[in-house]
């Protein structure tokens, strides 16, 4: 049975192999904030600046600063809420979708790549392994806990 130990090793492996193995993650000339940004925007577009800031766990002025660079980059586009003008709605561009999309495409590509490698035994545990953290992920929710630390909490509504 493996240790917790073991499988800290194996994460820290997989966390280094994937870091160097994404063939498209440089051609996307961005940060990792910008990227979790665009992501976020892409999912639940429109999106307010504050909206944003809070999803990124920054202050205002920073989401602001992040949304100047994505927008001078073409990735984002701002406009006017129509029920109230002081609010400012974010939502990706048509290059930023772009963007998006070929990173989308080449880690499915990257991944469909790995599983092909799999033995019939191996996806089929790997497919176990997926479904259970699936759901264990549907049944928990993740929290900000003391010093910025992530505290996983069993939703019982959930379960």
């Amino acid at each position: 049975m493996a240790t917790r130990t073991e499988i800290d090793g194996l994460m820290a492996q997989w966390r280094a192999v994937m870091a160097v193995s994404r063939p498209r993650w440089p051609s996307a000339d961005l940060t990792f904030t910008q990227l979790r940004a665009l992501s976020i925007i892409a999912r639940r577009q429109p999106v307010r600046v504050s909206d944003l800031a809070r999803e990124l766990e920054v202050g205002l002025g920073a989401a602001s600063a992040l949304v100047d660079r994505m927008v001078r980059h073409g990735l984002v586009t701002r406009r006017p809420d129509e029920q109230d003008r002081r609010i400012v709605l974010l939502e990706t561009s048509a290059r930023g979708r772009k963007l998006l999309e070929r990173l989308e495409q080449g880690r499915t590509e990257h991944f469909g790549k790995l599983i092909e490698g799999l033995t019939p035994a191996e996806r089929e545990a790997f497919a176990t392994v997926l479904r259970a953290f699936v759901r264990l992920t549907a049944e928990h929710t993740l929290k900000k806990g003391p010093q910025g630390l992530l505290v996983v909490q069993r939703d019982s509504a959930k379960c």
